[in-house]
């Protein structure tokens, strides 16, 4: 089954490609452990790639949560306790009238986006626990997490900046966003994101998902290294308090699978300065086992010059 140029996440993808198996929908229902379920990807990889899924795609399903709404209250009651946010409540119904709205307007454009349901709401929810009034997406991409954000920017009378080298997927994101009617609250900038950050200030929530080229000639610019530097960059601009998210923190292995002890090995790798300034910088660091993984970090006093 295709999936309609329209609804191109890469949730969709996986699920409108693999509901028809009993074992996903066992393991969709609980009713199957996630290591079960884990090993029998492993042993259809030819079969499923044939219909259309990479072993990235094959994988990332054995991540999904089996209740989204669980997975993110859990997230805030943890960072509740943390003292980031008030509680682990945010408003549900909110949240699905909006997601109805999102699934029918935003037009993919032909691309895919690994935000997957579960982070879509983390991101909504913990938005509208802490009602930011000056948020920054550093590597936006085509808008599709910031989306996520938008209603309680808007809510607490600030502004969200979306930041991506591309100018097409900036266009894309702009036409999305303008047709759920948040124009009025956002900023889009085509620009380094590095560059772009040293100019910022009075930022209460900076948005990480940005990847760099694989063949950069600087090892910090190469796909997820460019963390590094762009927090480096955005560091004096988040005032104590202030809270950096990102996107692509994978670094548990849920099953213990041989695919993802590679990736979470690259991702150690790859993340071994930033992680070293995070620990300078940052007093609280929390990362959520969603399906791609998002980190939760919050700004010390400590001056960052970037």
């Amino acid at each position: 089954m295709t999936v309609s140029v329209r609804s191109t996440t890469a949730y969709a993808v996986i699920d409108t490609t693999l509901r028809g198996h009993a074992e996903y929908r066992d393991f969709q229902k609980g009713s199957m452990t996630r290591s079960d379920y884990s090993r029998w990807v492993e042993s259809r990889f030819d079969e499923l790639s044939g219909l259309g899924l990479d072993r990235d795609k094959q994988n990332l399903s054995t991540r999904f949560p089996l209740d989204d709404h669980a997975c993110v209250t859990n997230a805030l009651g943890t960072l509740a306790e943390d003292g980031l946010v008030p509680g682990a409540d945010y408003p549900v119904d909110a949240f699905h009238e909006f997601a109805g709205r999102v699934a029918e307007e935003w037009d993919h454009g032909g691309r895919t986006t690994f935000i997957f349901p579960e982070e879509a709401r983390l991101m909504f929810a913990l938005t509208q626990q802490v009602r930011p009034r000056n948020a920054v997406f550093l590597g936006s991409y085509y808008g599709y997490w910031a989306v996520w954000a938008l209603p309680a920017v808007a809510a607490a009378g600030g502004r969200a900046t979306l930041v991506d080298i591309d100018e097409g997927v900036m266009s894309l994101a702009e036409r999305n966003i303008a047709a759920l009617g948040y124009s009025d609250v956002v900023d889009f900038v085509v620009a380094d994101a590095s560059e772009y950050a040293r100019t910022l200030s009075d930022v209460d929530l900076c948005v990480l998902d940005a990847e760099g080229p694989l063949d950069a000639p600087d090892p910090d610019q190469r796909d997820k290294a460019i963390y590094y530097p762009h927090t480096r960059a955005v560091g004096h601009a988040l005032p104590p308090g202030g809270l950096l998210v990102a996107h692509n923190v994978l670094l548990e292995n849920l099953t213990g699978n041989a695919y993802f002890a590679g990736r979470i090995a690259n991702n150690k790798a790859q993340f071994a300065k930033w992680s070293a300034h995070l620990e300078e910088f940052y007093d609280v660091h929390r990362v959520f086992a969603t399906s791609e993984g998002v980190g939760v970090y919050r700004r010390n006093g400590l001056p960052c010059a970037g």
